[in-house]
């Protein structure tokens, strides 16, 4: 059973290290260069908007970054991946928007994921949101939770 357990560990170790990885980079990119995630955001044809491209531009990237800081220390993980999860549904509702109801689809993001079609990019997300709940499931189960 403790083999068990310290195999649990590893695998959120890992899942943690991912999204710390993912949202450090995806955070610091969108602080580093903020005209570039403003400009995306303002000619979205989903949210749009001054006031939404403002709050976005700043309260985005600033939440990855916590929500990476969260999942560095094991005491603050399972909030921080209840972050994941709330940002990961988040990003996969605005892909979902973008794929199925959107009237055009917009310049995907900066980076890696910029090599990605509309549709990976969705993939990819579903992925990362069912590996939140999987880190979050097996935190639960670590604390003692059935």
């Amino acid at each position: 059973m403790k083999g068990y357990i310290k195999y649990r560990e590893t695998i959120l170790m890992v899942i943690s290290l991912m999204f710390i990885i993912l949202f450090v980079y995806t955070g610091l990119a969108k602080l580093l260069v903020p005209n570039l995630f403003y400009d995306s955001i303002l000619n979205s044809p989903v949210l749009g908007g001054r006031t939404m491209a403002t709050l976005a531009s700043w309260t985005l990237p600033l939440l990855e970054l916590a929500v990476a800081l969260l999942l560095i220390w094991k005491k603050t993980r399972l909030i921080g991946f209840y972050g994941v999860l709330g940002l990961m549904l988040l990003f996969t509702g605005y892909t979902v928007a973008i794929v199925f109801f959107a009237p055009y689809r917009p310049c995907s993001c900066g980076g890696i994921i910029s090599l990605l079609s509309w549709e990976q990019h969705l993939a990819l997300n579903a992925i990362l949101l069912l590996l939140a709940l999987l880190a979050i499931w097996s935190s639960l189960k670590n604390r003692g939770y059935p």
